[in-house]
């Protein structure tokens, strides 16, 4: 019993240090979590040329974090045809903010104040997502609308109950940064010593207790 409880423990604290986050509105470039770390679109350099409509006004961005708590950023590259450089020199941060709840959590993201975010205009969006153990990159591809006529506003949900309005983030236009991690950073840390110890605890019982 007691190797048994250790086991989930351990299992859990793996689990804290290695989960992910996935973009599921609009649709994502492309996901495959190994590659989640690779920027600037999580392994995906080829633009989707099904783009989804994106209201300029009043937008929002659906993510499901295995994370309790996280720092996120979100950029625009207004281009056809965005390179990596674009994410890094040419990019503006539309939205940025800390959330401390698991699973889905909506990002609101308005463009109105962005120069050049007008009606037609093709654009990327880059959520980059910071829980502490590493960086993670999802993009979408989108046509930008004054009045977009397949935007779905019910897909906005925050998992800890609070309304689509309110968000915990600014989704006012300001220069790239990236998110500060040293928080997330000591709280990764903790975990992985507790991954540490909790494998000392299982090899100090030598299998002596009944499973």
């Amino acid at each position: 019993m007691f190797k048994s409880g250790l086991t989930v423990l351990l299992l859990a604290a793996i689990s804290s240090v290695q989960a992910h986050y996935q973009l599921t509105y609009p649709q994502s470039r492309g996901f495959i979590e190994d590659n989640e770390p690779v920027a600037p679109c999580g392994g995906f350099n080829a633009v989707n040329t099904t783009r989804n409509e994106f209201p300029i006004k009043g937008g929002f961005l659906e993510i499901n974090s295995e994370h309790v708590q996280y720092q996120y950023s979100v950029h625009l590259a207004l281009n056809s045809n965005p390179s990596a450089a674009d994410f890094t020199s040419s990019n503006t941060t539309v939205a940025n903010g800390t959330n401390s709840f698991p699973e889905q959590a909506c990002l609101q993201v308005d463009l109105s104040k962005v120069s050049g975010a007008v009606d037609g205009a093709n654009a990327t969006l880059q959520i980059v997502y910071n829980a502490g153990d590493s960086i993670l990159y999802q993009c979408t591809d989108v046509v930008l609308k004054t009045s977009p006529t397949s935007w779905n506003t019910s897909a906005c949900y925050n998992a800890n109950g609070a309304s689509a309005s309110s968000s915990t983030g600014s989704s006012q236009p300001s220069s790239t940064s990236a998110p500060s991690s040293a928080a997330l950073k000591t709280k990764s840390r903790e975990a992985s010593l507790l991954c540490i110890h909790i494998t000392e605890l299982l090899d100090a019982t030598h299998y002596n207790y009944p499973s």
